[in-house]
């Protein structure tokens, strides 16, 4: 994924701006022209640590969405 791909994938999972700049370090006026596509050239270590929040956020929503499916009872009960 490209950088302004993993921020627009971070808003769409309900991340904030801020909460993207807590998890990343990365500076949230650099996290808005992320994605609005103004920065031709991401500095690799903002390119990782936004893949690292994101794959984080990944693991967050599967281990969430796995606890409601234990939660809920089945069809057969």
């Amino acid at each position: 994924m490209k950088p302004r791909e993993l921020v627009l994938a971070l808003r769409a999972m309900g991340l904030t701006q801020k909460q993207i700049e807590q998890r990343t370090g990365i500076p949230q006026p650099t996290i808005s022209k992320i994605g609005l596509g103004r920065v031709s050239d991401v500095m690799s270590r903002h390119y990782i640590a936004l893949l690292a929040a994101y794959e984080q956020q990944v693991r967050e929503e599967a281990l969430k969405s796995a606890a409601r499916a234990l939660r809920q009872p089945s069809a057969d009960e």
